[in-house]
């Protein structure tokens, strides 16, 4: 099965050629050139920026081993000053700080195999083969992660747990589950060769959407986050076989847990193989880049017959635009499902 990913903008880019003028003469062709050329060096400067974007993300997905390990080294250095008497009091803690080390090594072969995907060259979406090379020049201008990068790093184990494993079951029955009954009442009847084209707005790592396109429907999830991107490519993509990763999504938190165990308990990714949930090529695409820039325009309107979106509105800068623009890709009559967000 393979992802079809559109690029940032979804094949719809801006139009870099200049507005025509009715007047003719020196003056107007001058004009014309300055736009442009204005143009095409503002799109050269998007292109960059989504590169250098990219290798950021790329970076710190990169450094995740070794940013870990010095997590747990904090924990030991804290753990060593206290005194035998206390020390005394905790002695499973150098068991806890060895198990956190194989979390770390289970955790970082995912990432390795995700990252073992993107090389320029591959059979990867176009826009995300570069990911290793944009990350190289990252590392030649920054040489340490921020804080916040890495913490959406560490995100990614937990979306992966609710997405991709038996785990994370009951909540997507309490969220997708929900949208994909009121998706099959709403647009039950039509034909199989003809089927409706459902929009999933945030689709983060996918599953949402494999849940639909399952039930017959042609999807499309668009996603903003590189993040959320680079891994549901890799899972969608590269998967050979259910449960084939282990990962640790709990290990880089101390907080609601009742003991060590469920801090360091394992998760087995993905709970069913993608291509099982696609019924026939064609059925699904990707669309990276922001909402609001990819339809709002002209050609998206009225594209889909449903646009579905869980743990996306939220996101909201301005829910009204949103609400504005879900409005504009819909056709006549045509149902919009949100699930309701748990937090």
């Amino acid at each position: 099965m393979h992802q079809h990913a559109c690029g940032s903008g979804c094949g719809h880019s801006h139009d870099p050629r200049p507005h025509s003028h009715h007047s003719t003469g020196r003056t107007g062709h001058k004009r014309s050139s300055k736009a442009a050329s204005k143009a095409q060096n503002d799109q050269e400067r998007m292109e960059l920026e989504e590169r250098q974007a990219l290798g950021k993300i790329v970076f710190a997905m990169q450094q995740y081993r070794s940013e870990a390990e010095w997590e747990v080294s904090r924990w030991e250095r804290n753990h060593s000053q206290l005194s035998d008497e206390h020390r005394a009091l905790l002695p499973h803690q150098p068991a806890k700080f060895a198990a956190a080390r194989n979390c770390i090594h289970n955790n970082y072969l995912f990432i390795k195999s995700l990252l073992d995907m993107y090389h320029e060259g591959e059979a990867v979406p176009e826009h995300l083969s570069a990911a290793n090379a944009a990350a190289q020049e990252h590392a030649r201008r920054h040489k340490h992660v921020h804080p916040g990068d890495m913490e959406k790093v560490r995100y990614v184990f937990k979306n992966l747990m609710r997405d991709w494993s038996q785990d994370g079951a009951p909540e997507r029955t309490q969220s997708y589950g929900r949208i994909c009954q009121e998706a099959q009442k709403q647009l039950a009847g039509r034909n199989p060769n003809d089927p409706a084209k459902i929009l999933v707005p945030g689709a983060g790592l996918g599953r949402l959407c494999l849940e639909l396109t399952n039930q017959g429907f042609e999807v499309q999830g668009n996603e903003f986050s590189y993040y959320m991107l680079l891994t549901s490519s890799f899972i969608l993509n590269n998967t050979e076989r259910p449960e084939q990763w282990t990962v640790f999504p709990w290990m880089h938190s101390n907080c609601n847990h009742k003991s060590v165990a469920d801090q360091l308990r394992g998760v087995t990714v993905p709970d069913v193989h993608p291509a099982a949930l696609v019924q026939r090529p064609g059925l699904l695409s990707m669309c990276a880049g922001d909402f609001v820039e990819v339809y709002s325009a002209p050609d998206q309107a009225a594209s889909f017959d449903c646009v579905a979106t869980c743990f996306f509105l939220d996101t909201a800068h301005n829910i009204l635009q949103y609400m504005q623009i879900i409005r504009h890709i819909l056709k006549v009559r045509s149902p919009f499902a949100n699930g309701v967000n748990l937090s």
